[in-house]
């Protein structure tokens, strides 16, 4: 491995804990020529796509890695079959709609796993005093100053398994488990990103970037679960009306579309990218072999991040303008993509699941 180029206190680094977007954008037209250039010279012989498929044959990993990761994964997907038998079954003593049968138990699992796993990583970021990657994203490279490939902390490693663990589970769940959705075949690509950049940042041991990554993402989806269960618990169908849970998802959605401004788009780019696409170039490993594609990998994220914003910016003036609730327009069965009112939804979800809704 070749080191750094220069150590972070060189005066030409440009170091912040979150960096100006228009000094990034200057940054960054720099510092991807100056990589391509001197990746020219470190691998002269570097041919597309033999010489990166030759990186890929000299990838090792323990089979005690490999195996840890798939009985997590297939735990997640045992678990969440458990969860959702019970759930279905708990949604029909409490008289939820038909049309949220389903839904229920994907969202409880779904904010069962995102908000644990953001806890987690909120306290790896805010408590573990050997790492402040979020208030100084550079200090992620510190420790390949000395040439040689850092240590990986525990808790880095116990987040990587499990995250790289629910990805595996999200392929299948997205085919078989998953309601279908208007960007399922997204989400299909989205995990193997996910997990392509998991795999390809561990192996290259650019850890501290991958798990920055994560702690930006699991918090907006663990909110936008809350948002939903909020709206699926507040009306049933014996006549009840639980207005505690209309405030809270009305909350939750506020707040989740404040989450997804800062920390997907705004601080993704500023914190992360910042730290990866410009200061990786000069404080990382020069001749690291997976940098460019997990660089591609982390701006086609950012793409998805842009795209999915798309989405909640329609919902919001969707809303605004006719004060419905809130609705996951990328779902068939919404009246903003069916067209159908929510009573007629309700009466083809309660005809299809053979099921009557209770008389008061």
């Amino acid at each position: 491995m070749i080191g750094p180029e220069f150590n972070i206190t060189h005066p030409s680094i440009y170091r912040t804990s979150t960096a100006n977007p228009f000094i990034l954008a200057g940054l960054v037209y720099e510092s991807i020529p100056h990589w391509v250039r001197r990746y020219a010279r470190l691998r002269p012989d570097y041919s597309f796509p033999s010489t990166l498929i030759s990186d890929f044959k000299k990838i090792s990993l323990s089979n005690a890695e490999l195996y840890t990761v798939l009985i997590l994964a297939a735990f997640f997907t045992i678990f969440r079959y458990y969860l959702q038998i019970r759930l279905e079954s708990w949604t029909q003593q409490h008289n939820i709609y038909p049309r949220f049968a389903h839904k229920v138990p994907e969202s409880f699992w779904k904010l069962t796993y995102y908000g644990t796993v953001w806890i987690f990583a909120f306290y790896f970021h805010m408590c573990v005093e050997s790492h402040d990657i979020f208030e100084d994203p550079l200090s992620m490279w510190i420790e390949w100053e000395s040439g040689q490939k850092p240590k990986m902390h525990w808790q880095v490693q116990i987040i990587y398994a499990v995250q790289s663990a629910f990805y595996i589970h999200s392929i299948y769940a997205t085919l078989f488990m998953d309601l279908w959705r208007k960007d399922s075949w997204l989400m299909f690509v989205h995990h193997f990103v996910a997990l392509g950049l998991l795999f390809l940042s561990y192996v290259d041991n650019f850890t501290l970037p991958g798990v920055l990554v994560l702690f930006l993402h699991d918090n907006s989806d663990a909110t936008l679960e809350i948002t939903k269960l909020s709206f699926y618990l507040k009306k049933r169908t014996n006549g009840q009306y639980y207005k505690y849970y209309f405030l809270m998802g009305n909350a939750a959605f506020i707040l989740f579309a404040i989450i997804w401004v800062i920390f997907r788009l705004y601080w993704y780019t500023c914190k992360l990218l910042y730290a990866t696409i410009y200061g990786a170039v000069y404080l990382g490993p020069q001749d690291a072999p997976f940098f460019p594609l997990l660089g591609a990998m982390l701006l086609i994220i950012f793409a998805m991040n842009v795209y999915w914003f798309n989405f909640i910016a329609r919902m919001i003036w969707r809303v605004a303008l006719t004060g419905e609730d809130p609705e996951d327009n990328r779902e068939w069965d919404t009246t903003a993509v069916s067209g159908l009112n929510q009573q007629k939804l309700d009466e083809l979800a309660t005809e299809k699941c053979h099921l009557k809704p209770k008389s008061v």
